[in-house]
């Protein structure tokens, strides 16, 4: 795909069939092969339905930030004020819970535009920290965190269907 101008916008209640839809696509695309199919889907039932994605867009600890290339969906972004997971040292930590781009857009740059809006949104309401987790097995992502300067500083476990796995807790200074 060539280079194409990435608008970043929070999204809205209008949003939430387009979230719902784009957060179980990519869900699906970057973890399907790794796992079994029962476990993926029975994440992808508890976790993306459009009344799970409305409730989201509703809470005011929640901001979803939506990717749009040439007005088309190409990613999305959750950050959740308030949470905090062992290992994260931060008076105001900023968990960053969702980072998701579309097949493709991939290589689009989506993703740094994403990143980049959440550090910035992180650090205009005041956070010290951004946190996140990661699939100790999701190469891709860790690179890009990595890229992005984040830092391991603990894991946690994440329940896939009945699979726990294993996430890598990362943080960036804000």
């Amino acid at each position: 795909m060539t280079q194409a101008a990435v608008r970043i916008r929070p999204a809205t209640l209008a949003d939430a069939a387009t979230l719902t839809e784009l957060g179980a696509r990519t869900f699906r695309d970057t973890f399907a092969a790794d796992n079994t199919p029962e476990d993926v889907e029975a994440f992808l039932a508890s976790h993306y339905r459009p009344e799970l994605q409305e409730a989201e867009l509703k809470d005011p600890r929640n901001l979803y930030l939506l990717a749009e290339v040439s007005g088309v969906p190409a990613g999305f972004a959750l950050l959740r004020d308030g949470a905090r997971e062992q290992g994260v040292q931060a008076e105001r930590p900023l968990n960053l819970s969702r980072l998701y781009v579309d097949r493709p857009f991939l290589g689009a740059r989506v993703g740094a535009a994403l990143m980049h809006r959440c550090v910035e949104e992180g650090r205009a309401r005041g956070h010290d920290v951004l946190w996140l987790g990661v699939w100790e097995r999701n190469t891709r992502a860790l690179a890009f965190y990595s890229r992005w300067g984040f830092t391991e500083v603990g894991e946690m476990h994440f329940l896939l269907g009945n699979d726990r796995q294993r996430d890598l807790v990362l943080t960036l200074a804000l």
